[in-house]
Protein backbone atom coordinates (compact mmCIF):
# COMPACT_ATOMS: atom_id res chain seq x y z
CA UNK A 1 0.00 0.00 0.00
CA UNK A 2 1.44 3.32 -0.70
CA UNK A 3 2.49 5.66 1.65
CA UNK A 4 -0.70 7.94 2.97
CA UNK A 5 -0.73 11.75 2.86
CA UNK A 6 0.77 13.22 6.44
CA UNK A 7 -2.99 14.69 7.72
CA UNK A 8 -4.37 10.92 6.95
CA UNK A 9 -4.16 10.21 10.53
CA UNK A 10 -5.80 13.53 11.48
CA UNK A 11 -8.72 12.92 9.55
CA UNK A 12 -11.08 12.86 12.16
CA UNK A 13 -10.26 16.03 13.56
CA UNK A 14 -10.14 17.85 10.51
CA UNK A 15 -13.54 16.84 9.96
CA UNK A 16 -14.60 17.92 13.39
CA UNK A 17 -12.95 21.22 12.36
CA UNK A 18 -14.95 21.36 9.27
CA UNK A 19 -18.42 20.53 10.84
CA UNK A 20 -17.72 23.23 13.33
CA UNK A 21 -17.04 26.11 10.75
CA UNK A 22 -19.93 28.30 10.38
CA UNK A 23 -19.35 29.45 7.01
CA UNK A 24 -20.57 27.72 3.69
CA UNK A 25 -17.25 28.12 1.62
CA UNK A 26 -13.74 27.59 1.97
CA UNK A 27 -10.50 29.21 -0.05
CA UNK A 28 -7.59 27.38 -0.48
CA UNK A 29 -6.05 28.95 2.10
CA UNK A 30 -8.16 27.96 4.76
CA UNK A 31 -7.98 24.55 3.61
CA UNK A 32 -4.05 24.23 3.28
CA UNK A 33 -4.41 25.55 6.99
CA UNK A 34 -7.20 23.22 7.59
CA UNK A 35 -5.17 20.05 6.11
CA UNK A 36 -1.46 21.25 6.91
CA UNK A 37 -0.40 21.34 3.38
CA UNK A 38 0.61 23.76 0.78
CA UNK A 39 -0.94 25.16 -2.12
CA UNK A 40 -0.68 22.56 -4.55
CA UNK A 41 -1.94 19.61 -2.21
CA UNK A 42 -4.84 22.25 -1.62
CA UNK A 43 -6.29 22.71 -4.84
CA UNK A 44 -5.70 18.92 -5.59
CA UNK A 45 -8.04 18.45 -2.24
CA UNK A 46 -10.35 20.85 -3.58
CA UNK A 47 -10.27 19.90 -7.40
CA UNK A 48 -13.86 18.50 -8.84
CA UNK A 49 -15.43 20.16 -5.71
CA UNK A 50 -18.53 22.80 -6.45
CA UNK A 51 -17.79 25.82 -5.34
CA UNK A 52 -17.66 29.64 -6.20
CA UNK A 53 -14.95 31.47 -8.94
CA UNK A 54 -14.34 35.13 -8.06
CA UNK A 55 -11.39 36.41 -10.53
CA UNK A 56 -8.70 33.62 -10.62
CA UNK A 57 -9.66 32.23 -6.61
CA UNK A 58 -11.81 29.26 -5.88
CA UNK A 59 -13.55 28.44 -2.77
CA UNK A 60 -14.98 24.95 -2.57
CA UNK A 61 -17.85 24.44 -0.77
CA UNK A 62 -17.65 23.28 3.12
CA UNK A 63 -20.02 20.62 2.73
CA UNK A 64 -19.09 18.81 -0.16
CA UNK A 65 -15.21 18.79 1.00
CA UNK A 66 -16.56 17.32 4.21
CA UNK A 67 -18.67 14.53 2.43
CA UNK A 68 -15.79 14.04 0.37
CA UNK A 69 -13.63 12.91 4.06
CA UNK A 70 -16.17 11.53 5.60
CA UNK A 71 -16.38 8.83 2.63
CA UNK A 72 -12.43 8.87 2.71
CA UNK A 73 -12.98 7.65 6.50
CA UNK A 74 -15.45 5.26 5.67
CA UNK A 75 -13.65 3.45 3.21
CA UNK A 76 -11.06 0.44 3.72
CA UNK A 77 -7.70 2.30 3.25
CA UNK A 78 -8.27 4.54 5.47
CA UNK A 79 -9.48 1.80 8.47
CA UNK A 80 -6.31 -0.34 7.47
CA UNK A 81 -4.49 2.72 8.03
CA UNK A 82 -6.04 3.28 11.42
CA UNK A 83 -5.42 -0.32 12.39
CA UNK A 84 -1.60 -0.06 11.30
CA UNK A 85 -0.87 2.85 13.15
CA UNK A 86 -1.95 1.42 16.18
CA UNK A 87 -0.34 -1.98 15.50
CA UNK A 88 2.59 0.11 15.31
CA UNK A 89 2.26 1.73 18.38
CA UNK A 90 1.82 -1.05 20.18
CA UNK A 91 5.00 -2.75 18.85
CA UNK A 92 6.76 0.37 19.54
CA UNK A 93 5.82 0.82 22.92
CA UNK A 94 6.59 -3.34 23.24
CA UNK A 95 10.29 -2.70 22.02
CA UNK A 96 10.87 0.20 24.55
CA UNK A 97 9.63 -1.88 26.99
CA UNK A 98 11.69 -4.97 26.07
CA UNK A 99 14.78 -2.78 25.19
CA UNK A 100 14.94 -1.18 29.16
CA UNK A 101 14.96 -5.55 30.29
CA UNK A 102 17.81 -5.65 27.78
CA UNK A 103 19.98 -3.40 28.88
CA UNK A 104 20.35 -5.03 32.64
CA UNK A 105 22.80 -7.51 32.63
CA UNK A 106 23.16 -10.63 34.63
CA UNK A 107 25.93 -12.62 35.09
CA UNK A 108 25.48 -16.73 34.57
CA UNK A 109 26.27 -18.28 36.95
CA UNK A 110 28.28 -22.00 36.84
CA UNK A 111 25.71 -24.40 36.59
CA UNK A 112 23.81 -24.62 39.23
CA UNK A 113 21.85 -27.37 41.25
CA UNK A 114 19.35 -26.50 43.94
CA UNK A 115 22.04 -27.01 46.90
CA UNK A 116 23.61 -24.66 45.24
CA UNK A 117 21.09 -21.78 44.99
CA UNK A 118 21.97 -18.21 46.43
CA UNK A 119 21.51 -17.55 50.32
CA UNK A 120 18.52 -15.26 49.66
CA UNK A 121 16.20 -18.25 48.10
CA UNK A 122 13.95 -20.20 50.43
CA UNK A 123 12.30 -23.21 49.19
CA UNK A 124 10.08 -25.43 51.12
CA UNK A 125 7.11 -27.35 50.17
CA UNK A 126 4.32 -24.65 48.90
CA UNK A 127 6.56 -21.51 49.27
CA UNK A 128 9.24 -19.78 48.17
CA UNK A 129 11.16 -17.05 49.84
CA UNK A 130 13.49 -14.43 48.07
CA UNK A 131 14.95 -11.76 49.61
CA UNK A 132 16.73 -9.05 47.44
CA UNK A 133 18.46 -6.14 47.16
CA UNK A 134 16.70 -4.24 44.25
CA UNK A 135 15.15 -5.49 40.48
CA UNK A 136 18.55 -6.84 39.24
CA UNK A 137 19.33 -8.75 42.14
CA UNK A 138 15.84 -10.12 41.91
CA UNK A 139 16.39 -10.99 38.83
CA UNK A 140 19.70 -12.83 39.03
CA UNK A 141 18.49 -14.52 41.99
CA UNK A 142 15.26 -15.95 40.04
CA UNK A 143 17.84 -16.88 36.83
CA UNK A 144 19.77 -18.94 39.01
CA UNK A 145 16.67 -20.35 40.50
CA UNK A 146 15.74 -21.61 36.96
CA UNK A 147 18.81 -22.79 36.12
CA UNK A 148 18.95 -24.76 39.38
CA UNK A 149 15.50 -26.23 38.34
CA UNK A 150 16.46 -26.94 34.47
CA UNK A 151 19.82 -28.68 35.95
CA UNK A 152 18.18 -30.66 38.74
CA UNK A 153 14.39 -30.67 38.08
CA UNK A 154 13.62 -34.37 39.94
CA UNK A 155 15.63 -32.46 43.17
CA UNK A 156 13.72 -29.29 42.42
CA UNK A 157 10.15 -31.08 42.78
CA UNK A 158 10.99 -33.12 45.39
CA UNK A 159 11.96 -29.89 48.12
CA UNK A 160 8.80 -27.83 46.73
CA UNK A 161 5.47 -31.39 46.70
CA UNK A 162 4.45 -31.52 50.01
CA UNK A 163 6.03 -35.34 51.67
CA UNK A 164 2.89 -37.89 50.89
Amino acid sequence: MPAQPAWFHRLDEILEELRALQVSYLDRRAVEKLFGVKERRARQLMAGLPGLQAGNAFATDRLALLARFENVVAGKPFQWEISRRARLVEDLEFTRRQLAARRVRITAPAPLRLPDLPAGIQLTPGELRITFQGAEDLAATLFALSQAMANDWPCFARAVEPNP
